[in-house]
């Protein structure tokens, strides 16, 4: 689940580059690919499919299978699965994408009047007829559209190959993952604001958490921070990250994370300011050189 966050002014322009209307086929679009036929959704598009790997992109605008986009999110997939070292899943998500952004809402409003209204949702829903879950991603045509994909598709690659994800944890990874791969996880609007004095890290309380609705945009700030610190700061952080997400696949309550980063870390939240001052300067150092 996405809450609204500001984009970056690179990564608008990147979203404007890869969606637009270029995503609707023009007379070079790729041959069409066979998709098997599934149960329809009432309100939701299904006129025309795309199978992407394990992703089935549903639409009511026929959509390019070449575009750029659907390349870069079968390459989503083999990243999520080889950093985090996760055997990759086969089990097919659907994706709906509705034309525009009041057709979508409308949707989700009859659908789940409980839920805020946000951008895009990854849901788990049970099937009619019993058996496996479906799992299935809303969202729009909009300017956000790769963004918020690789975020809820994130967290729909997690779903199918581990037991359960603590809910920081879940929000961490899909933050650290919606970027695009060559950014290698620095979410330079995340890093400013987490470098105020006045934010408090506390690994304790965010492990605490058990519903979405409980996190902030500061508590998915700070859960990008602590998943961007054990994937990215030493070896012996990484395997801790590592080995508690292979306990996951397993075991849904393996306890907290906070004990298994101490073979890294004497204090913790010490250690995740600075890794978020020494992204700051190598920001800075790289913006002085351009």
């Amino acid at each position: 689940m996405n809450l609204p966050r500001r984009p970056w002014l690179w990564l608008a322009l990147l979203a404007c580059g890869l969606v637009g209307c270029n995503l609707l086929p023009t007379q070079s679009s790729a041959p069409k690919e066979r998709v098997e036929k599934k149960e329809p959704i009432a309100g939701a598009p299904g006129k025309h499919a795309v199978r992407v790997s394990q992703f089935i992109f549903l639409s009511d605008v026929e959509l390019r299978r070449d575009h750029p986009l659907f390349k870069d999110l079968e390459q989503l997939r083999e990243q999520v699965y080889r950093e985090l070292r996760l055997p990759p899943s086969n089990t097919e998500v659907f994706v709906y994408l509705f034309e525009d952004q009041a057709r979508y809402e409308d949707f989700i409003h009859k659908k789940r009047p409980d839920l805020p209204m946000r951008r895009a949702y990854f849901m788990a829903q049970p099937r009619r007829l019993g058996g496996a879950e479906d799992l299935v991603v809303y969202t729009y045509l909009g300017d956000r559209l790769h963004q918020d994909l690789r975020h809820e598709l994130t967290h729909a690659m997690l779903h199918c190959v581990l037991k359960h994800v603590p809910i920081w944890l879940d929000e961490g990874l899909a933050e650290y993952f919606e970027l695009p791969s060559n950014s290698q996880g620095i979410n330079v609007k995340h890093v400013e604001a987490l470098r105020d004095p006045s934010v408090r890290f506390d690994l304790d309380r965010l492990e605490r958490l058990e519903e979405v609705h409980q996190m902030s945009p500061a508590e998915y700030r700070e859960s990008w921070a602590w998943v961007h610190l054990a994937l990215r700061s030493s070896p012996q952080a990484k395997q801790a990250l590592l080995s508690y997400l292979q306990e996951l696949r397993t075991n849904p309550r393996p306890g907290p994370l906070r004990p298994r980063l101490a073979s890294a870390f004497a204090a913790p939240e010490a250690a995740v300011q600075t890794h978020l001052a020494d992204l700051e300067r190598r920001h800075t150092k790289a913006t002085a050189q351009r």
